[in-house]
């Protein structure tokens, strides 16, 4: 068998996108597996960083044991992405011509591109991961017999965009993480040539019986019931949003001990007279952050846009329920399917959600439980290596089996 290749902007052991995290989980349960796996990325570090700016050497390396092949980017014209980019991001009407600078605009890598075409029939088949950036959009183009897409759809404008749509059809082969994501996709392009599959993410385990809550609440002198969020701390994952209807919430239940703590990167500006309700731990080590998950009462994810979400999967891992944004399909539909946690659409149903938490513990465990069961039996190493695995080597044979799971 011929090797796989990953196809990504960022890769590293380090990033920690969502999209990154489980490229470098699928490459790892692959070679497990025996296959042979390549990772073909580009010399940007990070999705924060210049996409036209080259910061690591391009070459040939191994990292974890996984071959790494990194190409240069070109420069960017930062006014023509910016133009494009200001419209989609702000759910404005864009023109063709608009569509075609953003993805001409965006990180790009014509010597990756040359790499796919020049060796395409060298590798059984090439898996762009997520969607939204021009590797994507424009390395598929090089290999259309033999290429898979791992899109991590939202549903957002970006998806809307024609020169999406076109590319979607492109594939061999689309794999989701959701059903939400699955039927999002359906509803937006044509993929009737396309072998399609909900298979879930890879979760990472066996932590979860070494978890210490008490240790977490000692180090930290956290003693209070706590709602946790976890993520990074900006308007795009809606964390000023939860810490709003938090902060209106102690407003209207002043004897209510109730906190929330925080945890992840970027800033977050919290009231001085709510300072010691919202507690901002910044980054914390792993452990503590698989303490911090037995420690909450629940977890809360307030955002509006997911294909999947660790942090949930995480929680449930703990054996703590979440609670999650209506305004997310997957999210709440997750929830849905164990019973693991709660959904809320406003600041009102935000409350009762709350209340229902801090009145019924023991109904909150039980849904913390609900979670546990649900991750271990779709979401582990075993389990997601054997639905990839399957799907791809139809993909490679050429079979039409359908797969569901």
């Amino acid at each position: 068998m011929k090797p796989i290749a990953f196809v990504i902007p960022w890769y590293g052991d380090d990033i920690q996108g969502g999209a990154e995290i489980e490229c470098n989980h699928l490459a790892h349960c692959f070679m497990d597996s025996g296959m042979e796996v390549e990772v073909l990325t580009t010399c940007v570090k990070k999705a924060a960083d210049d996409k036209g700016k080259n910061t690591l050497h391009a070459g040939i390396s191994k990292e974890s044991g996984v071959l790494v092949r990194r190409f240069k980017v070109r420069k960017q014209n930062k006014d023509r992405y910016n133009c494009a980019n200001l419209k989609l991001y702000n759910n404005m009407p864009v023109t063709a011509e608009e569509e075609r600078m953003y993805v001409e605009e965006d990180i790009n890598s014509p010597a990756m591109y040359r790499y796919i075409r020049d060796n395409r029939d060298k590798y059984e088949c090439f898996i762009f991961m997520p969607y939204l950036y021009g590797p994507t959009y424009n390395g598929s183009r090089e290999c259309p017999d033999n290429c898979i897409m791992i899109p991590c759809f939202h549903d957002e404008s970006y998806a809307y965009m024609n020169l999406t749509k076109e590319c979607a059809a492109r594939f061999k082969g689309m794999i989701f993480l959701s059903k939400p994501e699955g039927e999002l996709a359906h509803r937006l392009y044509d993929l009737s040539k396309v072998k399609t599959a909900v298979l879930g993410a890879y979760v990472e385990s066996g932590w979860e019986d070494s978890c210490d809550p008490q240790a977490f609440r000692e180090k930290y002198n956290i003693q209070d019931d706590f709602i946790l969020y976890a993520g990074r701390k900006d308007s795009g994952k809606k964390a000023d949003e939860l810490m709003k209807f938090f902060i209106q919430y102690k407003k209207f239940h002043k004897e209510e001990k109730l906190k929330l703590v925080i945890i992840g990167g970027g800033t977050l500006e919290i009231p001085r007279e709510f300072q010691r309700e919202v507690i901002d731990l910044g980054f914390v080590s792993i452990e503590d952050k698989h303490n911090a998950f037995a420690a909450s009462l629940f977890l809360c994810n307030p955002s509006y846009f997911e294909s999947f979400s660790i942090v949930i999967m995480e929680s449930w891992l703990a054996k703590r329920p979440v609670l999650v944004s209506e305004h997310c399909a997957v999210t709440t539909n997750f929830c849905q399917e164990n019973n693991g946690g709660l959904y809320y659409d406003n600041f009102g149903t935000f409350c009762g959600c709350l209340d229902f938490m801090i009145k019924n513990k023991e109904i909150a465990d039980k849904m913390g439980e609900n979670g546990f069961k649900y991750v271990t039996e779709n979401f582990t190493h075993k389990v997601i290596s054997e639905k990839y695995i399957r799907f791809l080597r139809g993909i490679i044979e050429d079979k039409s089996t359908a797969f569901t799971k």
